[in-house]
């Protein structure tokens, strides 16, 4: 059952499946925001939200560099959209994603090699958890809307210092990252919805509809780092 279960998702069906099933989500969620006109935003949501699965199915399939290449572009285009949706934590994400792809990008090797958890890995994810805590604390407020709900408030916060330190886990290798990042998506579905629900930005569907497609790989990815029923 458990080889089965890797075979499936380690094959190029499952890739070639999951990525035309997320282009026609994103494309039906670009269509649904479509108003008569093409604005910036639609187009970059929509090249963003394309950007990003296939930068993410690279790295659940451990392609280093060339994920972290894509990466970089990826992640600009998320900074921009983001700071357009008014979701504060992910803009910081975003620069800071950039830069960590490009980082990735000139150390990493072809392949990943998935590798333990280190000392030096905690610390670092703590000091990047501290840093990130008083980013926020000062810079919280510049761009969510002032009415914006407590919740709200409270989950950009989460969804900044858990992205943060998962992007930094993925980029060092381990397994653990895409816990992280199933997490991350569970709270950026709740802001994502929130958003389209409000109505005051009909492009967050496309971002809402990859952020689907984002936790369907996150699940992947962690069963393949990890080499749950691999032989």
């Amino acid at each position: 059952m458990k080889q089965g279960v890797y075979k499936v998702l380690k094959s190029k069906t499952w890739d070639t499946l999951w990525l035309i099933f997320g282009i026609v989500l994103v494309m039906a969620s670009s269509f649904y925001s479509y108003s008569g006109t093409f604005d910036l935003l639609l187009v970059t949501s929509f090249i963003g939200g394309i950007l990003g699965m296939v930068i993410v199915l690279l790295f659940a399939n451990q392609y280093g560099k060339t994920a972290s290449g894509l990466g970089v572009v990826g992640a600009l285009f998320d900074t921009f959209n983001n700071f357009r949706f008014g979701l504060l934590g992910n803009v910081f994400v975003g620069i800071y994603c950039t830069a960590l792809y490009a980082k990735g990008f000139l150390t990493m090797g072809k392949e990943i090699k998935v590798t333990k958890v280190t000392k030096s890995n905690l610390y670092i994810s703590a000091m990047i958890a501290l840093v990130g805590s008083v980013v926020l604390y000062f810079y919280g407020g510049t761009i969510l809307p002032a009415d914006a709900p407590m919740w709200v408030i409270v989950f950009n916060v989460l969804v900044f210092l858990v992205q943060v330190i998962s992007q930094y886990l993925m980029v060092e290798g381990k397994a653990i990252s895409w816990i992280g990042w199933i997490l991350a998506n569970f709270i950026n579905l709740a802001l994502q919805i929130y958003i389209v629900v409000q109505g005051n930005s009909p492009t967050a569907m496309i971002y809402l509809s990859m952020t689907i497609m984002f936790q369907l790989n996150s699940i992947k990815a962690a069963i393949l780092w990890y080499g749950y029923g691999e032989e």
